[in-house]
């Protein structure tokens, strides 16, 4: 079996620009944690797309089973990508759902008619924005946090005089979250932005609660749970920083296995199209998960996944390639 696994930060996508060295160790982690854990099941080579500007870890430059492309520009990040889409069948993708990267990378290989592992392009589109995935939950009597478009900075439909969280409407993670104490703060800091920046943010009343997620493999039908995390953020000023995740951790104890099943249950029947690695990120208020966002595609939990786990958190992915590397051969 040959897969390409995509790492948007570490591709060299962003060759001609300052790699972020947050989301860059980020990424390097998630990258490893699936490369490792893929090659430990058996028969696979994988490639992977290489920005030149990073070290090569020991383990993967000296693996017969891992092809690196290494990008120095821009222009060559581009020719390995097209190769990769002329010449390889299967595809398993890391990439935040900013500014449409996951899903234009998506579109791209189902374009090339080859196979994503992954969320439908439909159910990609959803997620990655946060106002139409909180109408989709809203209609699905799924609880949510009401979610208003930054748009119109008088925000008349907040009447209730508490704290917001002002964020992106396609961010990943707590990228530029911001928290004000109040209404008439949130607006004031609204209005200081230019119309552009503004259309593109959202604004959500603060829920109090743990910050919790769950990691999913969803694969036709068959669900299955990989983990309950803890999520790290702490709060700096006004903004909140995401700091990774805790598998199994004190706090996830009030929220068990069959209510985390019942929520991805949930959740898989409101959200046509979910598939692959899959993460919702949620807050227990008062016992009750309050559903913030879901990711379509592999989260950061995977790496306490790889160290925690007693099995290998990689095992229903290889298991899906496995059954589609046969279809393929038996019509090819």
């Amino acid at each position: 079996m040959n897969l390409v696994v995509y790492e948007h930060i570490t591709s060299g996508a962003l060759c001609d620009e300052q790699l972020p060295a947050s989301l860059a160790h980020e990424g390097e982690m998630m990258l490893s944690a699936i490369l490792q854990d893929l090659l430990d099941l058996g028969q696979i080579h994988l490639t992977i797309l290489r920005d030149a500007r990073l070290a090569q870890p020991t383990w993967m430059k000296s693996s017969s089973k891992i092809t690196i492309r290494t990008c120095n520009h821009q222009q060559e990040f581009k020719q390995n990508w097209q190769e990769l889409l002329n010449n390889h069948y299967f595809f398993l993708l890391i990439a935040p759902e900013t500014d449409t990267i996951l899903l234009s990378l998506q579109q791209q290989i189902i374009a090339a008619k080859k196979t994503y592992l992954g969320c439908s392009a439909e159910a990609t589109e959803v997620c990655s924005d946060k106002l139409l995935c909180y109408e989709l939950l809203k209609k699905t009597d799924i609880l949510t946090p009401s979610t208003f478009s930054a748009k119109n900075s008088v925000l008349n439909t907040c009447l209730i005089n508490q704290s917001y969280v002002v964020k992106p409407l396609d961010g990943a993670g707590c990228l530029d979250t911001f928290i004000f104490d109040s209404i008439e703060q949130t607006r004031e800091y609204l209005i200081s932005l230019s119309p552009s920046s503004r259309d593109r943010l959202i604004v959500q009343p603060y829920i109090d609660g743990a910050t919790l997620s769950i990691s999913l493999y969803i694969d036709g039908e068959n669900l299955q749970l990989l983990s309950i995390n803890e999520q790290l953020i702490e709060q700096q000023a006004q903004q909140f920083v995401f700091h990774g995740c805790v598998i199994n951790s004190v706090a996830t104890q009030p929220f068990d296995e069959q209510q985390a099943m019942q929520l991805a249950n949930q959740i898989n029947q409101a959200i046509e199209g979910l598939s692959g690695y899959v993460g919702i990120d949620f807050i227990l208020s008062k016992q009750d998960p309050v559903v913030v966002d879901i990711n379509p595609r592999l989260t950061t939990a995977y790496v306490g996944l790889t160290t925690n786990s007693k099995h290998n958190p990689a095992l229903p992915l290889w298991q899906h390639l496995q059954r589609l590397d046969q279809q393929e051969a038996h019509y090819a």
